[in-house]
């Protein structure tokens, strides 16, 4: 199980170290883009569905079949409308609950999907958030518009709120690992655990914990931080001293370090600079070789094929500890 906008590349990992059963919880809170659009149009009465279809794609195993239809939800027209976001809300509103929809994509479509996508909310509902200054600003879209700030993010809440999805909490109650995947770390992040029940789910769970990391800042949310900062946000939302059991974060030190430096001088221009790793914490950090550079767009992401190699190794320990347990 995981959570956070990173989470199509966790999944893809995951799938390529042959876990299975895999539940994404994904938040439907988003109100930027195409998405922000339909919400306003419906008077903000339906869920953000971006996060969704993205996420439930990655589930499905590559293929042609499987790449025709992602280039088909992400088509926009001359209206700036998307396919994706549009075809999703016509088959939510078919079944008539968004948590059904994976069963009808894959009867349409022919997929097979390797676990299951599961909205955090089934009831529509605001992201709310006031910074430093003692602004306030209600939608999620702020928080990408004001992602250059130094007006940093004081404090984030859903307005109204809204109860967590009974399905997501039961994903939470059933886990064996569960990887809080990167993204924006209150946008899509946090506020996966924001509506109500997430939390005492989560602090309930006897899963292995991970934290994945951003591998860069982004201003308004995490400028400056190291792990150890990280950490400290979610300790805070959860109430949890101990929130994680593992926190893994990106070493860019392999990476080809003319390509790189090139590469941070752009993210520099938008205030954003590599989380740092700090060498003394006190939960357990794996600094590892996680990162790609991607030239075409001059960014910097986590690898599916690295990432897959060391989630295999975390599944042979799992496999292990089980046996063990059996022994005894």
């Amino acid at each position: 199980m995981g959570c956070g906008s990173g989470m199509p590349v966790v999944n893809k990992a995951l799938i390529k170290a042959t876990y299975c059963n895999i539940k994404s919880i994904v938040t439907t809170f988003d109100s930027g883009g195409d998405s922000g659009r339909m919400r306003t149009d419906e008077r903000g009465n339906i869920l953000a569905f971006s996060d969704y279809w993205r996420a439930l794609i990655s589930l499905w195993n590559d293929g042609e079949q499987k790449n025709a239809w992602e280039e088909m939800l992400r088509f926009r027209d001359g209206r700036g409308r998307n396919f994706g976001n549009l075809f999703f809300q016509f088959m939510s509103e078919r079944v008539g609950n968004l948590s059904e929809v994976d069963e009808l994509f894959s009867h349409l479509t022919g997929a097979r999907i390797i676990g299951k996508v599961i909205p955090v909310a089934v009831e529509p509902g605001n992201v709310c958030f006031k910074t430093i200054s003692g602004k306030e600003y209600c939608g999620e879209h702020n928080l990408d518009n004001l992602r250059m700030s130094d007006d940093r993010v004081k404090t984030i809440w859903l307005e109204p709120k809204v109860k967590a999805n009974e399905e997501a909490i039961q994903a939470i109650n059933e886990a064996e690992i569960i990887v809080v995947s990167p993204g924006s770390m209150y946008g899509s992040v946090i506020t996966n655990f924001l509506a109500e029940g997430m939390i005492e789910a989560y602090k309930r769970s006897k899963a292995k914990k991970i934290l994945m990391t951003n591998i860069m800042s982004v201003a308004n949310e995490n400028s400056g931080f190291d792990q150890n900062d990280y950490v400290n946000v979610f300790k805070r939302y959860l109430g949890d001293v101990s929130p994680f059991e593992l926190v893994l974060i990106a070493d860019l030190g392999k990476l080809d370090q003319k390509k790189l430096a090139v590469i941070l001088k752009y993210y520099e221009k938008e205030h954003s600079y590599p989380i740092k790793y700090e060498k003394r914490s006190k939960i357990k950090v794996r600094y590892e070789d996680i990162a790609i550079i991607e030239e075409k767009n001059n960014t910097l992401r986590h690898s599916e094929e690295k990432l897959a190699k060391i989630f295999a190794r975390m599944l042979y320990v799992t496999k292990e500890a089980k046996k063990n347990q059996k022994r005894d």
